[in-house]
C-alpha cells in the first residue's frame, strides 16, 4: 500500500514537472513567434517595401510536399526552421508540410518575403505547427485567394498580405494574438472584419460602404490590434467596457470623429489616434500606459482631456492639431516632452505650468496664435525652438529661475517687441532671438556669460543695446543686421576679445556709435572687430564699478562716490548714480 501510494505521489510530481515543461517551452515558442513578426522589413508606417534581390533569405535545405512542389527551408533556432523564398516562385496550391527534412524539424514559420510577388500563386494551407507568418510574408501576391490558417499561429507580420488584391477573407484562430500594422493593406477585396473572442485585428481600410456609420465592437473583445481601423471610413467607433488596450495605430488616419475610451481601458499605444478627426477626446484616470503621439496631427481635435495620471505629455502627443484650443491634464505632470504641442497654431494660451519643471525642444513651436508666455520659477532651462515661429507672441515673462535659453528658443517671433534677460540667465543660444523684426528693446542683466551665433540678428527695430561687463562670449552675428541700431554700449575696460564680428560690415557706415567707459577709446579703436566701428566715444556713464563711502549709516542720505577721479552723488534709497542728468545702474 505504501509503495502504490508513492507511486501515486510520483506520478503526480512527474506529470506536473511535465506540465510546467510545456507550459515554458509554450512561452518560449510564443516568444520567438513575436520575436520573428517584429523586425522593421519591409518598412512599417506607410513606407512601402522596396525589395531587392538580396533582400530575399537564402536557404538551408528543400524537399517537395505531397503535391510533389519543391518547398524551401531555414533553420530558426533549435528543432525548428521556417519556409523561404526558393529559385523559382511557389505558384497554385501549396500546401506546407508540418514537419521536413531527416529528423522531421517541425515548420514553425513562414519568413520574410517567402511567397514575394510570386504570380499565379492561388492558394496556400498551413500546417498545425505554424506559429508565425514573417513580415510581407505574402507580399504582393495578386492572385491570392484562399490562405487557410491553423489553429496554433500565434503572430502575423507588418504587411504580410499587401497587395493581395484577389484576397478576400480569411480565418481567424482563436490562438492568434497580433497582426501587424498594414499587413491586408490595398487589399480592396477584403471587407470582412477579423477578431477572435478577445483581439480585434482587422476593419476594412478605404471601404465607402462603411463611410459615415458606427461600427460597435463586440463585447468581450479586450484589445483593439494595431493598426486595427487604419484608413477606415467610419464615423464612431463604439467600444465595449471589456476593452484593455489600443495598440500602435489602431485608429491612424481614419475618418474616426467619435470614440468613447472606457475605463476599463489601462493602455494607449503610439500613435493610436494619430491623423484622425476626432473633434474631443477624454481620456480616463484608468489608462496608465500612454504612448507617444497618441493625438498626432489630428488636424479637428479643438478640445483634449486628460485625466489619467502621467508623468509627463510624451512625444508629439498634441503635435499638428492646428484646430486645438484647449487642452488640461493632471497636475502629476511635470514634463512636456519633446514637440508635445508642436503647431498647434490655434492655441490660444498655454496650458497650467504650474507644476511642470521641464519642457521639451520644440514644445510650442509653431503655435502661431500664443500671444503671451509666463513662465513658472520651476523651470530652469528653455530649450531648442520651444517658442520659435509663434508669429503672434507679443509679451514673455521669463522667471529668475532661468538659467539658459537655448537655440531658437524664440526664433522667428515676429510680433515680439521686447525682452527682459534675468541676472540668472547665463547662456543665450544660437539664432534664440533672431528675425523678430519687432523687437526694439532688450534688458541684458549682469550675469550672462555667452550670447551665442546670431542670437539678436535681424532685430529690424532695436535702436540701443547696452551688453553686461560679465560677458565672456558674444558670437558671430550676435546683433547682426539691426538695421536700426545706432548706440552699443559697453562696461570692459579692457575691450572682450572677440573671434567674430558681431555685427555687420554694413551697420557700421551708417554711424552707429560704440559708446565705452573713460580713458578706454584707444583700446577700442585698435582691438578687433571693435575697431571696425567709425564711432567710439568715451561715455562717464559706462562705469565700471563704484564704491560706496560707508561713513554714513542713514541709507536715504546722499554718497559722494570718486569715480575716474571725479565726484558723483549716489541717492542709496534709489540706488542710482545720478551724472549728466542720466540715471546709471
Amino acid at each position: 500500500m505504501r509503495y502504490t501510494i508513492l507511486s501515486i505521489l510520483l506520478f503526480i510530481v512527474t506529470m506536473n514537472a511535465l506540465a510546467q515543461d510545456k507550459s515554458h517551452r509554450a512561452d518560449e515558442l510564443r516568444d520567438m513567434a513575436f520575436r520573428k513578426v517584429m523586425p522593421t522589413s519591409p518598412s512599417r508606417l506607410s513606407d512601402r517595401a522596396n525589395v531587392k534581390d538580396d533582400d530575399i533569405p537564402s536557404y538551408d535545405f528543400c524537399e517537395t510536399n505531397a503535391d510533389g512542389v519543391m518547398l524551401y527551408y531555414r533553420y530558426v533556432e533549435q528543432d525548428y526552421c521556417e519556409l523561404v523564398a526558393g529559385p523559382e516562385q511557389y505558384k497554385g496550391v501549396v500546401r506546407i508540410p508540418a514537419r521536413v527534412g531527416v529528423g522531421q524539424t517541425a515548420v514553425v514559420g513562414v519568413g520574410n518575403l517567402a511567397f514575394y510577388n510570386c504570380d499565379g500563386l492561388t492558394e496556400v494551407v498551413l500546417p498545425h505547427t505554424m506559429l508565425y507568418l514573417e513580415s510581407a510574408s505574402f507580399y504582393g501576391n495578386e492572385d491570392l485567394r484562399k490562405v487557410v490558417l491553423n489553429e496554433n499561429l500565434i503572430a502575423i507580420g507588418w504587411n504580410a498580405f499587401e497587395g493581395c488584391r484577389e484576397l478576400s477573407s480569411i480565418n481567424i484562430p482563436q490562438s492568434l494574438e497580433y497582426i501587424g500594422y498594414e499587413a491586408f493593406y490595398n487589399c480592396p477585396n477584403m471587407v470582412t472584419p477579423l477578431y477572435n473572442d478577445k483581439y480585434f485585428f482587422y476593419y476594412p481600410m478605404l471601404n465607402y460602404e462603411s463611410e459615415g456609420k458606427t461600427y460597435v465592437i463586440p463585447e468581450g473583445i479586450e484589445v483593439i490590434n494595431e493598426g486595427a481601423f487604419i484608413f477606415t471610413m467610419l464615423h464612431e467607433v463604439v467600444i465595449p467596457n471589456s476593452l484593455k488596450i489600443i495598440s500602435d495605430y489602431a485608429f491612424d488616419g481614419s475618418q474616426v470623429q467619435r470614440v468613447n475610451i472606457p475605463n476599463s481601458v489601462d493602455s494607449i499605444g503610439d500613435h493610436a489616434f494619430s491623423q484622425a478627426r476626432l473633434e474631443e477626446v477624454f481620456v480616463p484616470a484608468s489608462v496608465k500606459s500612454f504612448g507617444e503621439g497618441v493625438f498626432y496631427a489630428d488636424f479637428f481635435l479643438k478640445k483634449a482631456v486628460l485625466e489619467n495620471p502621467l508623468d509627463s505629455i510624451p512625444f508629439e502627443t498634441f503635435a499638428n492639431c492646428y484646430m486645438l484650443e484647449e487642452v488640461s491634464y493632471p497636475k502629476t505632470v511635470h514634463t512636456l516632452g519633446d514637440h508635445s504641442f508642436h503647431g498647434c497654431a490655434s492655441l490660444t494660451h498655454l496650458p497650467d505650468l504650474s507644476n511642470i519643471d521641464s519642457l521639451g525642444v520644440h514644445v510650442f513651436d509653431g503655435c502661431r496664435m500664443l500671444e503671451s508666455v509666463s513662465l513658472p520659477a520651476s523651470i530652469t532651462y528653455i530649450p531648442n525652438n520651444a517658442f520659435s515661429m509663434c508669429g503672434s507672441l507679443k509679451e514673455v515673462n521669463l522667471p529668475e529661475s532661468i538659467e539658459s535659453i537655448g537655440k531658437m528658443a524664440f526664433y522667428q517671433n515676429s510680433s515680439l517687441e521686447s525682452i527682459n534677460i534675468p541676472k540668472s540667465v547665463k547662456t543665450i543660444g544660437y539664432q534664440a532671438f533672431s528675425f523678430c523684426g519687432k523687437l526694439n528693446h532688450i534688458e541684458f542683466s549682469e550675469g550672462l556669460v555667452s550670447i551665442g551665433e546670431d542670437a539678436f540678428s535681424q532685430s529690424g527695430q532695436l535702436e540701443t543695446v547696452s551688453l553686461p561687463q560679465s560677458l565672456e562670449h558674444i558670437g558671430k552675428g550676435a546683433l547682426a543686421y539691426g538695421y536700426k541700431l545706432k548706440d552699443v554700449y559697453v562696461k570692459w575696460q579692457e575691450p572682450l576679445v572677440l573671434q567674430y564680428d558681431i555685427f555687420d560690415s554694413y551697420q557700421h557706415t551708417l554711424g552707429m556709435t560704440l559708446h565705452v567707459p573713460a580713458g578706454t577709446a584707444e583700446r577700442y579703436a585698435s582691438a578687433p572687430y571693435w575697431s571696425d566701428f567709425t564711432n567710439i566715444v568715451e561715455d562717464v556713464s559706462a562705469i565700471n564699478a563704484v564704491e560706496d563711502d560707508m561713513r554714513f549709516s542713514q541709507s536715504s542720505r546722499p554718497v559722494k562716490i570718486l569715480v575716474d577721479g571725479k565726484i558723483l552723488i549716489v541717492s542709496k534709497s534709489l540706488g542710482t548714480i545720478l551724472t549728466d542728468g542720466r540715471n546709471v545702474e
